[in-house]
């Protein structure tokens, strides 16, 4: 009779039941480690996530970098060398952040149970193709606040070559990448062509000079170069960023009233660690994600992103948070999130935090570790 039940199935019963163990029951030892885990499962998950009638399986997980995979510590000092914490190369503005291991691992657990990973971020391309070898493996990888998507692909003659971190656990076979120019063709409208010169998978070009590019983004980008402000267009093509702490012609109310402004038709604006990023309205985290997941997931846009869940924590995720079929924030990084958070309880689940205990990639691994615990109860 054993030939009957496929071994997945039996596998998946398995998990199943040992679930329930961890959600449901005390053992003999009645306060053990292994209770209080589970306790705490089915406690962060009843306060949050949608039942088994509304979400049947969770197909996609996107998940935003900095602040919700990578932290950025106070004491940096003392995390390098610390076991199961991986430090990033600094980024172009100086900032060197820290991954764990754990998180790493938790990701590839995901994808043996077939769930499709995706990382979207607001930082520059330049930075991401960096940093890819220090994140999760991905399906797709998104930047610029969405506005460009990278597929990983077999490796080629001529292309630039990535190795996830070594990591017990962790694939580690080496890819390059493949651009959606699907997706890239409905950024050039706004954001024109030139800008792509010298930031695509070659890097055989110089940069495009803002002055020389074509497309309305790069047009509004002059007018505030002429209005004094300080604009970062470096890594980007289909994005631009006004920081704050670059401005040294403009006053701190010049900028929020650039905050508070509505800018140009066929432009959109979000805040990302403080900073104003401004990029074509068909672009974004929200639009980004619903693209991919009916591309991801061979369904309309609408239907797939019911079974999708998200991983963030700041204003430009703020739309992406809502649209996914819930989303976990391991850390809240502005006043936004946390009133959103607030007002969706029922959508969003906190991980990390003063009330919640724990920080950082611990915060992060706990989401994870609830990702985990879901599809498992929903196999």
């Amino acid at each position: 009779q054993v030939g009957l039940y496929p071994t997945t199935m039996i596998t998946k019963a398995l998990a199943f039941l040992w679930l329930l163990y961890l959600l449901h029951f005390t053992d003999l030892t009645s306060g053990s480690s292994t209770t209080k885990l589970g306790h705490q499962i089915q406690s962060d998950l009843g306060t949050g996530m949608k039942d088994s009638a509304e979400q049947q399986t969770i197909e996609v997980l996107f998940s935003d970098v900095d602040g919700t995979l990578v932290h950025y510590p106070g004491a940096l000092k003392d995390y390098v060398g610390k076991d199961g914490i991986i430090s990033l190369p600094p980024s172009s503005t100086g900032m060197q952040g820290i991954i764990s291991a754990g998180t790493l691992q938790k990701f590839e657990k995901l994808r043996s149970f077939g769930t499709k990973i995706v990382i979207v971020s607001g930082m520059r391309t330049s930075t991401l193709l960096k940093r890819i070898p220090y994140l999760p493996k991905a399906d797709a990888y998104c930047s610029e606040a969405g506005g460009r998507i990278f597929y990983p692909c077999d490796v080629s003659e001529g292309t630039l070559q990535f190795e996830t971190h070594q990591c017990d656990g962790v694939d580690t076979t080496t890819f390059s990448l493949i651009e959606d120019l699907e997706w890239r063709a409905k950024m050039e409208l706004i954001s024109g062509k030139k800008s792509y010169v010298g930031n695509d998978l070659t890097r055989n070009q110089e940069f495009v000079p803002v002055s020389e590019r074509d497309g309305p983004l790069w047009a509004y980008c002059s007018e505030l170069q002429k209005k004094s402000f300080v604009v970062d267009t470096n890594g980007y093509s289909s994005c631009f960023r006004v920081n704050l702490n670059q401005q040294t012609a403009v006053s701190k109310e010049d900028f929020t009233s650039l905050l508070n402004s509505k800018p140009p038709t066929g432009l959109a604006t979000s805040v990302n660690l403080g900073n104003i990023d401004f990029y074509p309205e068909t672009s974004g985290k929200k639009n980004c994600c619903e693209y991919l997941a009916a591309k991801l997931c061979g369904k309309t846009a609408s239907v797939a992103m019911k079974n999708t869940v998200c991983m963030c924590d700041d204003d430009n995720d703020l739309e992406m948070a809502l649209a996914c079929g819930h989303a976990f924030v391991p850390g809240i990084s502005s006043e936004s999130m946390e009133e959103v958070v607030k007002a969706n309880p029922s959508q969003i689940t906190v991980t990390g935090g003063p009330n919640e205990g724990r920080e950082g990639t611990d915060a992060t691994e706990w989401a994870l570790d609830l990702i985990v615990a879901k599809i498992e109860g929903l196999s």
